[in-house]
């Protein structure tokens, strides 16, 4: 499965999501590290503070109300409580324990302060809570439990946050003890950040998908009117869009505007210089044709016709392609109406059934290019087989003979001008050695080509003629 888009516009929506999504997660990491840090503050100031309090409230009243104090005070992550002696042994924390000296107005020595790793306490619960599922468990599943039990707290423990212990000395002697743990962190905000996040990822895809349709529409009218000036069309494109697709716009404009000129400068300088030849080549033939009859009148006579058969030749070529409109035909009717009028002159053409295949072209420039093709088949190859195929983007007329065929070093030559196989350059083997060049010329002005290539089996010579479809 193709997963990297081949237009631009998928490219670069896709190129945007991924940076988005890049950008977003280290945002989102450092946001959650800022955040878990912020939020631990915060809260240690708070359970310090309540601690505090809770001191203050017990060091100044009677011992009977002490206990209700304590319990109105402690909560599931703060444990309190007056003990004979101090929960911790030694301070941990110096700089929480200044501060908590300095706030209750006590001696350092009264103070005890430490961030502990153990978890019991916060895993007390969560034990609980799994006894009460195993009560009713069958013996083996509860020796099995007790089993794994120890291994199973370990793994928790771990989960466990960090553990504050106070203890601050009384004024009756006694001791006010203080374990909490900070609240487990909350990620609903990972939630509303998601969100957030998809959203303008939607968003700005849609954004960017619709603004690259914009800017991309000339470029796609550019493409479109590039494949048509390469079948010989011309089509004027509108300027619009940004400035650097307008400029390109309008140096395509610029380029057919040149090129139509130019091909109008070069029929008109044909046209006139076909009439010269034409006029002086007529002059010498009447002229000759008054010469008393004779084997010199006859191989003058020869000579002029070769001379207005190569002009005429060489004329055709010069031209490229015809003055003819640019229309829909169907080629397929094309080719079984011109296979029909080479058998009615007695040619062994054969031509298969093809079903309808409708392109945009000049159709008789193809019936031109096709009819020297098979003819020159059925000249060299004494019969030419000739089908017609389509696919999704072209139609392929395929021409096939019985002859010597041409040599592969040769298949490239034979379309250059007045190049033969057969080099005596008579008319009685063959012509000036323009058919194909004239052929290929006609075919490529449409967007088209002609490759040769060995026949069925390697014998004879295969002619494959493509034409573009209409897009």
């Amino acid at each position: 499965m193709r997963l990297w888009p081949r237009r631009a516009g998928g490219q670069l929506a896709l190129l945007l999501i991924l940076v988005l999504l890049v950008a977003q997660v280290i945002t989102i990491g450092i946001l959650a590290g800022e955040r878990q840090g912020a939020l631990r503050s915060a809260s240690l100031e708070h359970v310090l503070q309540r601690v505090a309090d809770g001191y203050t409230l017990a060091d100044t009243t009677d011992p009977e109300r002490q206990e209700r104090i304590l319990r109105a005070l402690s909560s599931p992550t703060l444990r309190l409580s007056i003990d004979p002696a101090p929960y911790l042994t030694e301070d941990q924390s110096s700089d929480m324990r200044r501060r908590l000296a300095e706030e209750l107005g006590l001696p350092v020595a009264q103070v005890r302060t430490a961030m502990e790793a153990d978890g019991d306490d916060c895993l007390r619960d969560r034990d609980d809570h799994r006894d009460r599922e195993r009560h009713d468990d069958e013996d083996d599943e509860h020796h099995e439990y007790e089993e794994h039990r120890d291994d199973d707290n370990h793994d928790e423990r771990q989960e466990c946050p960090p553990v504050l212990g106070v203890s601050l000395a009384l004024s009756s002697g006694q001791w006010f003890n203080a374990r909490a743990r900070p609240p487990a962190p909350s990620w609903l905000w990972l939630k509303a950040t998601l969100t957030s996040v998809g959203i303008t990822a939607v968003l700005l895809t849609l954004t960017l998908l619709l603004a690259v349709r914009r800017i991309l529409r000339p470029m796609n009218e550019l493409s479109q009117a590039a494949h048509a000036f390469a079948r010989g069309e011309k089509v004027r494109i509108a300027e619009k869009g940004p400035e650097d697709v307008r400029e390109v716009t309008r140096a395509f404009n610029q380029m057919q505007d040149q090129v139509g000129r130019a091909q109008e400068d070069r029929a008109r300088l044909l046209a006139a210089l076909a009439h010269d030849l034409r006029t002086p080549i007529t002059s010498m033939r009447l002229r000759v044709e008054m010469l008393p009859e004779g084997e010199d009148r006859d191989r003058l006579l020869d000579s002029l016709r070769e001379m207005q058969h190569l002009a005429e030749a060489t004329l055709d070529f010069i031209r490229g392609t015809t003055t003819e409109q640019h229309r829909r035909y169907d080629l397929a009717t094309l080719l079984d109406s011109l296979c029909g009028d080479l058998q009615e002159m007695g040619l062994a053409v054969h031509c298969d059934d093809s079903p309808r295949c409708v392109l945009q072209g000049q159709p008789e420039a193809v019936k031109r290019a096709l009819r020297n093709l098979i003819e020159n088949a059925v000249n060299y190859g004494e019969q030419a087989e000739v089908t017609l195929a389509t696919t999704d983007t072209e139609a392929v007329v395929t021409i096939v003979d019985q002859g010597p065929g041409i040599l592969e070093a040769d298949r490239e030559r034979v379309f250059e001008p007045f190049y033969r196989l057969e080099h005596s350059r008579s008319r009685e083997t063959g012509g000036a050695g323009l058919g194909l060049a004239i052929a290929r010329t006609l075919i490529r002005g449409m967007g088209g080509d002609i490759r040769l290539g060995a026949g069925p089996g390697g014998q004879g010579l295969q002619v494959s003629v493509t034409l573009p479809k209409t897009r």
